[in-house]
Formats: C-alpha cells, structure tokens, sequence
C-alpha cells in the first residue's frame, strides 16, 4: 500500500522531540530554533549518523533512496527547509568540534508553499552543417593518437548510472580539498601570439576598458557587484548556470543552456532529445549529436568511434564551493581553462571525481585584476577534448580536434564581463574589498 508524503513541518516537530538523531536538538526554551548536524563527508570524522535525519526525510518524502547518496538527500533536505520558510539564522558547517547549522522555524503565513521543483530548460535539439572542412593532416594517423581506453565501450541507452559526486568520495587529490591547486592545474589562460577568436577578431587578454584607469570609484557599480558576487555564492554552495558549446573538429554542433546549479553530463544516446534530468543524480543530461551528417566520412567515422566509447559520459558539476569532472566512459577525456593552451601539458579527466576549479580561486583572481595585480580576469570557462590529448603536445590548436566541449560558467561569466567593461578602477572600494577577502575564506 503506498504511504501519502508527510508534511515536512509536522514530521520534523515530531522528529526533533524524539531525540532519535544526534545533535537535532532545539536551541531556545521557545523551541523556534533548531540545530542540525552539518558535517562534510570528506572529514575524517564523519560517520553514518551525521546523516540520518537527511536519510530520514528522503525515505518518507520520496525524495531519494535507502542506499542512494547522502549529499542527494543532504540537498533535497536543505531545499524542503528553503520551500517551507526555514532560515538558517546560525552557519557553523566549518566548526572543527561541532559542525552544524541552526535554523529558524518558519511564520506560519510563511509555511505553505510547495516543495521546490527540479526545473531545467529543454531545448530543441541539435543541428549539423551541411558541410565540415576536414582535411587529411589531422586526421592522418587519428586513431593511433586517440585516447581511448582498451575496455569495450558501449552505446548509453536511456538515463545514465550514479555514484556519489566528491563530496562522498575520497578525492584522489586531497590537496585540493585542502585550498592548494591540483598538480598542473593553471589559474589564468594561456595565450599565444597572434590566436583569434570565433569572430576573426585578435584574442586578448582581459583588461580595464580604456580610461578606466585612474578613474573615480563607481559607488552604485560596486554595489551591483557586490550584489551579484553574494548572489552566486549562498555560502554553502557556489550557484551558476552551464552555457553547453560543442564543435566537431572546429565547427559548432551544439549549443545549449542548462540551468541546473547541479551540474551536467555529456553523453552519447540515440534515445535522448534535448536536455534530460537525471531525478536520482540530480544532474542534467545532454546527449551529443550524431556525426552522420558530415561530408567527410573519415572524420565521421573517427568521432562516432569515440561517441560510441563515452558510455555514461562525462560529468560536470558544482559540490558545494567546487567545480568538478569526473569520467564515466571508456573515451578519455582532457581539459584546460583556455582554448589557445600552448603548455603541452595534457590534464586528463579521472574516473573518480577532481576538482577543476575552486569558486575562491575565481575570487581571488577578481580581486587581484580589481587591485590592479593581474592583467588577466579569472576564467570563466572550461575547455574539454573528448579521446584526443589537450593541451596538445604538439600545440595542436583545439578547432583541428574531432570533439570539442566549452562549459562557460555564466555567473562567473557576468561577473567577468562587469569587471573587464566597466574598468578595474571603478570597482575599488574598501567595502568591496573586504567582501571578496570574506569569500576566500570560504
């Protein structure tokens, strides 16, 4: 017989009296605020019972599995509060004897609203060109380069598998948890002489508009930056958007918005149309379109191998004040923050989630372009190559690859795009300054 879902503030009124879970305790004798343990899985000390009134709620809500992922329920227990009017009033996640957060119980005018829906914007699909300039100096001994692995790969067929993102898995680079950059991992794009951009136009590095320096402070523009800066980050979690571009061999096949903060996964289904959300991961899945289309079959023929590896694909998504990757198919899978890379240093994506780019990073990167520290604004996007090496050992450029991926983030795109065209110098205020210093503490 199927159970009705409770309503989420009777049931956790019933759950905080029954001293059932430790540390889910009322702090004030009114009993109008409560703690509940929040605990980073990735802490030495976690256990199974940091997370059991999480657990509790996805059992009786639906929102989630018995022996699903914690940071799931976690999430789904976090936006039940948020829909219903919780406020969290005290945030101590960081505490290192007692993590926990304490949330004000809600007005009950302010108690009746819906649980929060998993949106996502679907798009019609793809289109291919009628024709792909592909010429034999790439392609020629294309297989030989291509980094596929040796394993059989398969075709995905309906909604991909799950296992849990990083923060339920054991990092394999614990320095990045730890506020250090990744082994090769680069801050800032690395440009070449002479490279230009999709419009014909030279590429350059970000900088001041001219006249911005020296300038008068911009007291309401600084505001607004604040404001939008705060906006991205809740303090629990970094928020943004995915811009999704594809190229096949330099041609653009795809483009796509996704506004789920979670994150997405490219794969590759004949059974896909548009975008897909994943309920069990939370992610949003975009399906590669088909290189059937092409004129020239040799370059078809190449990147439907390498289509056909991606299996369950590849992941990119936020947890917490990270950006991650993580590979699921049997096709590698490589990454820098620039399309023009010239390090000759390939990156290449794990099959256990890493760590791209930390949201304190972005922030240190803005608050040294603003204090005049850096000619170069932090990036706003990642690059992947998907079965051949990038960065190129042999500087390859990026449009000569078979399949190529940018994820623009677009909060930190808007965020770029204020510094850069309103100027460096308008953007200096004390305000301001000590805001960005209380966001990479984060």
């Amino acid at each position: 017989m199927a159970h009705s879902k409770p309503l989420l503030i009777p049931w956790l009124q019933e759950q905080i009296n029954s001293n059932k879970y430790p540390g889910v305790q009322w702090t004030n004798p009114e009993q109008t605020k409560f703690c509940i343990p929040w605990k980073h899985a990735l802490r030495q000390d976690s256990s199974n019972t940091d997370i059991l009134i999480f657990k509790a709620w996805a059992e009786v809500s639906g929102s989630g599995r018995a022996n699903g992922d914690p940071s799931v329920w976690k999430r789904n227990f976090r936006s039940a509060l948020r829909a219903k009017g919780f406020k969290m009033v005290d945030d101590n996640k960081n505490d290192a004897a007692n993590p926990h957060k304490v949330f004000q119980w809600p007005d009950e005018s302010t108690s009746k609203g819906e649980d929060p829906d998993n949106r996502h914007l679907n798009v019609s699909g793809p289109y291919l060109p009628a024709e792909s300039a592909a010429s034999p100096d790439i392609l020629q001994e294309c297989l030989r380069g291509m980094n596929i692995s040796p394993e059989a790969g398969r075709l995905i067929k309906g909604t991909a598998g799950f296992e849990p993102p990083p923060e339920q898995q054991q990092l394999q680079n614990q320095v990045a948890i730890g506020g250090h950059s990744l082994p090769g991992q680069q801050q800032y794009p690395v440009m070449y002489e002479g490279a230009v951009t999709e419009a014909g136009l030279p590429e350059q590095p970000a900088h001041p508009i001219g006249g911005a320096e020296g300038g008068a402070y911009d007291e309401q523009l600084a505001a607004q930056f604040l404001q939008t800066m705060q906006k991205t980050s809740n303090g629990d979690n970094f928020r943004t958007q995915f811009k999704i571009s594809v190229y096949y061999r330099g041609v653009k096949v795809l483009e796509q918005m996704v506004e789920n903060e979670a994150g997405v996964r490219l794969v590759y289904s004949t059974d896909l149309n548009g975008t897909v959300l994943d309920r069990e991961s939370g992610l949003t899945i975009v399906s590669l379109p088909s290189p059937g289309a092409m004129v020239d079959q040799n370059q078809a023929s190449l990147t439907q191998r390498i289509l056909d590896m991606l299996g369950d694909g590849l992941e990119v998504g936020v947890s917490g004040q990270v950006v991650y990757s993580q590979r699921r198919g049997e096709s590698k899978a490589f990454w820098s923050f620039c399309k023009f890379d010239q390090s000759r240093q390939p990156q290449e994506i794990s099959k256990h989630p890493q760590v791209l780019y930390k949201f304190t990073d972005f922030v240190r990167g803005i608050k040294d372009f603003i204090e005049g520290n850096a000619k170069e604004c932090a990036p706003c996007s990642l690059f992947f190559c998907i079965g051949e090496k990038w960065p190129d050992p042999q500087c390859k450029p990026l449009e000569k690859k078979l399949i190529a991926v940018e994820v623009c983030l677009t909060s930190m795109e808007l965020l770029k795009n204020m510094a850069v065209e309103n100027g460096a110098s308008s953007l200096k205020s004390v305000e301001l300054q000590m805001s960005l210093e209380e966001m990479m503490e984060y």
